[in-house]
């Protein structure tokens, strides 16, 4: 049997109407010598039964039957299975390119880099738009430039930066080598319920020496409508803070904090303001229940430690309007201010 060179972890839970698209994607790629590990997170519709067929057609795919537990355990259980030189995911509503992992592995071998990052296609209804990495096909970034560009750029973007938006720090743009993986130490935070990818890929690429760059678009990320934060979400704003303490104590723990903090305070900001639209989001509760809510909210962005800090980032127009009625606690104005730009938005 040869060797495989690529595991492909495949995390499912309710998937059965992407299953088939997703596996004819990952088992007709020009590379062949791979395995897809799939995990089904506890489906209550057919995906088991799909995948239970995929598995018994091709050898390639390894199925994996849990019960539910999230992405993140799922993917962690996927890769302590995986006998490839190298590691990448697939969200299974989405797909690839022909040559997407051909051109991924290639990357890493010629370069001799531990783990290789792709561009994508960002995709909604009839609209399809490329999000392309700000470096040339070839690009190989080393420790310095991980940590003064790559790094900073995934956690808030400055018009300085030559850049338009932030890097979107996703595990299916990604190839890693199993050796620099294992050697990292990182996995995926079952307690994380959102941004548990971007933790993952900002504390491994940490560890790594070598990243290489494909900036041709290989995959292809389908947006819904019903994804996590495109409905009210009730802990929202706590989870959004969470996560950002989270990173503030890993550059802490790194030395990389004060280096890094306008980036970090600029992020913070925007998981703040960010968090408010939550609010005028489909689902929400009774107006009652939102003000409430809200009035929360508000009391804890406006006496955070970080308050200072806030004047210092460059704010648009918006921001600035939106910090200073936080700063006066104005809950019903903050409110009416999140429905028009909800209602604008849709």
């Amino acid at each position: 049997m040869k060797q495989v060179t690529l595991s492909v972890i495949v995390p499912v839970f309710n998937g059965e109407a992407y299953i088939d698209r997703a596996m004819k994607g990952i088992l007709s790629q020009t590379l062949h010598e791979l395995e897809v590990i799939v995990v089904n997170d506890g489906s209550t519709d057919c995906s088991l039964q799909k995948l239970k067929k995929w598995s018994e057609q091709d050898a390639r795919v390894i199925l994996v039957d849990k019960e539910n537990e999230g992405v993140s355990i799922a993917r962690n259980l996927g890769m302590s299975k995986a006998s490839g030189k190298y590691l990448t995911f697939l969200d299974v509503d989405d797909y690839l390119e022909p040559d997407a992992y051909e051109r991924m592995v290639d990357s890493l071998e010629k370069s001799g880099s531990q783990a290789a990052l792709c561009s994508f296609f960002s995709e909604y209804k009839d609209e399809i738009e490329q999000v392309l990495l700000p470096w040339k096909t070839g690009t190989v970034l080393t420790k310095k430039e991980i940590w003064e560009q790559l790094i900073p750029w995934m956690i808030k973007v400055y018009p300085e930066d030559g850049i338009s938006t932030n890097i979107f720090g996703s595990v299916w743009r990604l190839c890693v080598s199993q050796e620099a993986w294992k050697m990292a130490g990182v996995e995926f935070d079952p307690k994380l319920h959102i941004a548990e990818d971007f933790d993952f890929c900002i504390r491994l690429y940490s560890k790594l020496e070598k990243i290489s760059i494909i900036k041709e678009s290989l995959y292809h990320y389908i947006r819904w409508e019903n994804t996590t934060l495109a409905v009210y979400r009730k802990n929202q704003f706590q989870e959004g803070i969470d996560n950002q303490m989270r990173l503030k104590h890993f550059l802490e723990e790194e030395g990389k904090y004060e280096q890094l903090k306008r980036r970090f305070v600029g992020s913070y900001v925007d998981v703040c303001i960010g968090s408010l639209v939550n609010f005028a989001r489909p689902g929400a509760p009774p107006k009652k229940q939102v003000r409430k809510e809200l009035k929360s909210v508000v009391e804890q962005i406006a006496t955070s430690p970080l308050q200072s800090e806030f004047s210092k980032q460059p704010l648009t127009r918006n921001q600035k309007l939106v910090l200073w009625l936080i700063k006066r606690k104005w809950v019903r104005l903050i409110l009416l201010l999140t429905e028009i730009r909800q209602k604008r938005k849709g």
